[in-house]
């Protein structure tokens, strides 16, 4: 795919079944095919002494480009393998390991930094963000905590890396919906945001009245029971699905992501979403901090109605801005039904979240097919439709779809 990881590149090629998106992101060869070898052959395995297996896969590129302390890093260009050591006079530790990884990566954003400074051309775009955010690196067969380290390095690593994601819905009439619209813009222009046109459908209300917001102390308990980590519906608990909703259709709030987001600006995203940071304790702390900082839902409700539906992974030839590289993807799926008059609102931060569109399943299916949706964030939709079978065989190889959002990983 090209570098340009733009709304209008994507739309070249629109429109797009459910198996063309899936291809789109989930690029890495299987290990049985012949290619696999072939495109092995542009990496070197990433190791961390004492552990006997692989964490990632790192381009040569990066390996060409970043200063790697000889302190810390054995690098074996006939194996190609690179390995992570801690010299014999200072204790293997996880604070060790943490210390080193961090001198190194630190070291390699100064040194991009300069370069893009003297030249006026940023390049190596992954490691010239520095993150001030901490992932953790987890040894794969037994998710050991080894070591942290910030966000930059972790597509240049090629490890495998853990996300949060939110599709919240409703069920409400048109009319409704479009005063919910009507409501974000409003919220939007007080906080000094600028939308386009089609940031926002159905600005106006057909009614030119509005609906006054239930207070989140007043709505009943969830029909969901959740375990620390994974929330899963509850064996009594009806499907929200079974259910007589009348004349209300389902509606999804999708996020426009901000015009500055360096991949995919300005496309339609899930809810809310973000890393899986190193001081989460699960998926559900992680997605309830993200849902908090982005959309501003009160996290004592999202933890008693958050429901999870299933993890999608995923392995591609590129990393997160478009450099060729490796992402081994872990996608934790969430779910959120909101009453009527309970809504996301802009969050007070940086402003990654330009506005919402409150979608029908048909019009969230237009959108998968005419690349309106990040490709990533479209899986994750694509899973929730199929958990809740609303997607069949017809409208995209539900069945292979199915099977490769969970592939397993070499480095396991």
């Amino acid at each position: 795919m090209s570098l340009l990881k733009t709304r209008a590149k994507l739309a070249e090629n629109a429109p797009y079944t459910n198996l063309d998106l899936l291809n789109m992101v989930d690029t890495w060869p299987y290990f049985s095919s012949i290619s696999y070898s072939n495109h092995l052959s542009k990496y070197y395995t990433f190791f961390v002494d004492p552990y006997p297996q692989p964490f990632g896969y790192i381009h040569d590129n990066f390996v060409a480009d970043l200063p790697w302390p000889t302190k810390y890093w054995l690098l074996d260009h006939d194996a190609k393998a690179i390995t992570l050591t801690i010299p014999d006079d200072i204790p293997n530790t996880f604070e060790t390991r943490t210390k080193a990884m961090r001198h190194t990566l630190w070291a390699g954003h100064l040194q991009v930094a300069a370069e893009n400074k003297k030249t006026g051309v940023i390049t190596r775009r992954s490691l010239y963000r520095w993150c001030n955010e901490l992932f953790s690196l987890l040894y794969p067969p037994t998710r050991e905590p080894v070591l942290e380290l910030d966000g930059c390095g972790v597509d240049m690593l090629g490890i495998i890396n853990e996300s949060v994601f939110l599709v919240a819905f409703t069920y409400c009439s048109p009319d409704t919906a479009a005063t919910i619209s009507s409501s974000y813009a409003s919220s939007l222009s007080t906080l000094g945001r600028v939308t386009s046109s089609t940031s926002i459908t159905s600005l106006t209300s057909t009614t030119g009245t509005s609906t006054a917001t239930t207070p989140l102390s007043e709505i009943g308990m969830s029909k969901f029971n959740f375990n620390q980590g994974h929330t899963t519906a509850s064996a009594t608990a009806p499907h929200p699905d079974n259910q007589d909703h009348g004349a209300k259709d389902v509606r999804v709030y999708l996020s426009r992501r901000a015009a500055w987001k360096s991949a995919w600006p300005s496309l339609l995203d899930c809810t809310a979403a973000g890393g899986l940071s190193a001081s989460d304790s699960s998926p559900l702390e992680g997605i309830v901090r993200e849902a908090h900082e982005e959309v501003r839902l009160p996290s004592p409700y999202l933890r008693s109605h958050a429901r999870y539906v299933g993890e999608n992974r995923l392995q591609l030839c590129e990393t997160e801005i478009g450099e060729e590289g490796c992402q081994m993807q872990v996608q934790h799926c969430f779910e959120v039904e909101l009453p009527d008059g309970v809504t996301p609102k802009p969050g007070e931060g940086d402003g990654e979240v330009a506005g919402w569109e409150l979608v029908t399943v048909h019009e969230l299916k237009k959108k998968l097919r005419m690349g309106e949706i990040k490709p990533a964030s479209g899986l994750v939709l694509i899973r929730w439709m199929l958990e809740r079978g609303l997607l069949t065989e017809e409208e995209g190889g539900c069945g292979e779809v199915g099977r490769r959002l969970g592939r397993r990983f070499v480095a396991e």
